[in-house]
């Protein structure tokens, strides 16, 4: 399946010519020949666009229209379109290829389906033939570190870990990673329905990007952080929790209980108690100012909320410490602060004094690069 980042979808409409003509985007759904390969062709008017795709593999080839020149270019400049206008019925063209060896292929097109008005290529017509009922997929393993892997499993555009190494609570732990996907047929059909959404915009079926990733891994502790870019949204779509698990229990905790903080509930659906961004206490707070030199009458003007009391802040595990870290947003104001594990003592709870001298008691871990 074609995955795309998840783009605001104005961004993904500029390549797109709009001074296209409706007259000359032969909208609809064809089917023909390619050369001498099956192909299933849609055209869609709103915003000049397109894709194809040969019966025997089933990815969507997305085609557009440029300013600079008559043609529809497919995805990446592989190959021009040339299409004569439409005969009823009947669409000729030719193929030739925009890179290497100067090909050219003859395409013959027979309208299958003129239903779908301006947005054919989300029509069942087109997109029901590029759908199946989703399976979970495998990516290929990684190393994190020695003696110590992990692979993405995803489906229906949710991606969550397979995880292998020493711990023997891995294996709760990758049941527990596994019974995040949502199989419901409202997850499958929303995932769909995403994908025709912009095929009939843009002729590619772009969909949510969601990535799970380790982010600290000892034979103690495990962090994951989980990422999301909601499609058809600009920066305002992105979002992001982590989640930590003690080894030898196999049992998630929750870091900011160890400072005697709070999280704040977070909107992931899959995201379990524990999850969310932490709230300082007014104790850490001034702690970690001071630690990091920070002088809140310093502040810059548009800053000045990031010095506020209840600012959100990351909290995750690093090799020499703790990170305490307000989500970017793309003003720069974020604060950033990592204080050494044998200096967060005097924040720390019991339970928190007890988790950190297992940290300092275990050897470091060098990521594989």
């Amino acid at each position: 399946m074609t995955r795309l980042p998840a783009l605001c979808i104005c961004a993904l409409l500029l390549p797109f010519a709009s001074f296209a003509k409706t007259a000359d985007v032969p909208k609809g759904i064809w089917e023909g020949t390619l050369g001498t390969k099956a192909i299933v062709a849609c055209f869609n008017a709103q915003f000049a666009s397109g894709s194809y795709f040969y019966r025997q593999y089933k990815k969507p080839i997305q085609l557009r229209r440029l300013e600079k020149d008559e043609f529809w270019h497919e995805a990446d400049d592989t190959g021009l379109w040339s299409l004569d206008p439409a005969k009823g019925s009947t669409l000729t063209g030719t193929w030739k290829s925009a890179k290497g060896k100067p090909v050219t292929l003859p395409i013959q097109l027979n309208l299958a389906d003129a239903t779908g008005g301006d947005t054919a290529c989300g029509t069942d017509g087109y997109a029901g033939l590029l759908e199946a009922p989703p399976k979970i997929e495998t990516g290929k393993k990684e190393e994190y570190t020695p003696g110590r892997s992990f692979r993405a499993l995803r489906f229906a555009g949710q991606e969550t870990l397979e995880l292998f190494g020493p711990e023997p609570t891995l294996a709760a732990i990758n049941r527990e990673l596994r019974g995040d996907f949502d199989t419901s047929k409202e997850a499958v059909k929303a995932y769909f329905d995403t994908r025709r959404e912009f095929l009939g915009q843009v002729g590619v079926p772009a969909e949510d990007e969601k990535t799970a990733s380790p982010d600290h891994w000892t034979s103690e502790w495990l962090s994951i952080r989980n990422y999301s870019w909601t499609a058809g949204t600009g920066s305002r779509g992105i979002s992001w929790f982590f989640r930590t698990w003690d080894l030898r229990t196999g049992k998630q905790v929750d870091p900011w209980t160890w400072f005697g903080a709070r999280t704040q509930k977070q909107s992931d659906p899959h995201e379990k108690s524990g999850t969310g961004r932490g709230m300082l206490t007014p104790k850490l707070r001034r702690f970690l100012f001071a630690y990091g030199k920070i002088d809140p009458s310093q502040a810059e003007k548009n800053c000045k909320d990031n010095y506020e009391d209840g600012s959100p802040y990351d909290l995750t595990l690093e090799t020499k410490g703790m990170s305490f870290s307000q989500p970017a947003n793309g003003d720069g104001c974020e604060i950033t602060v990592e204080v050494p594990y044998a200096d967060l003592d005097p924040m720390l709870t019991p339970a928190g004094k007890a988790a950190v001298r297992r940290i300092l008691a275990s050897p470091p871990v060098a990521r594989t690069r």
